[in-house]
């Protein structure tokens, strides 16, 4: 996606960041590859959710943060919550999992955890921001394409102390 990206926008693209499983392109200069985890978080999902809103903030009131969003950006790009670890994460990511939490379940409680999804990557940036999502989610809902980084969040705390209730009790997370 960022090679056909810089490619179509020849000399436009100042920086960057490319998070995924494994690296298929060669990526344009300026731009920093991050191997994350999948489908739970690792600490290299939190370095690339830490480096996103760093890059986001970097963005100039008259600037662009354009974010290419495709699956599994829900778990590669993670970065707790104040207050939260990342191992507090991978580990209520994997008992909603193994429970059988759907991606809807599952993101709902992401975002509540996170510094970065629910629409919080687009409100680090003081610029426009611009999404362009490939969704692996059944009715293309913005909000749960990789738990909604730029798009702001419609569910309310409430509903994700639900699924952790449906799925084996809060006290248990």
């Amino acid at each position: 996606m960022t090679a056909a990206l810089a490619e179509a926008l020849p000399g436009r693209l100042e920086n960057g960041l490319v998070v995924g499983t494994h690296l298929d392109a060669e990526l344009p200069p300026g731009v920093r590859w991050i191997q994350g985890g999948h489908p739970v978080p690792n600490a290299a999902s939190e370095e690339a959710g830490r480096a996103a809103l760093e890059l986001a903030r970097s963005v100039a009131p008259d600037g662009l943060l354009l974010v290419l969003i495709s699956g599994g950006g829900s778990a590669l790009l993670s970065a707790p919550a104040d207050g939260l670890t990342l191992e507090s994460k991978r580990e209520v990511t994997r008992r909603l999992l193994a429970k059988g939490a759907d991606i809807h379940e599952l993101n709902t409680v992401r975002k509540h955890l996170s510094a970065v999804k629910g629409g919080r990557l687009a409100a680090a940036s003081r610029g426009a921001t611009i999404a362009l999502a490939v969704s692996d989610v059944v009715g293309d809902d913005l909000s749960v394409i990789a738990s909604g980084p730029t798009v702001p969040d419609p569910s309310r705390f409430d509903a994700a102390l639900g699924v952790l209730d449906r799925f084996g009790g809060r006290a248990s997370y």
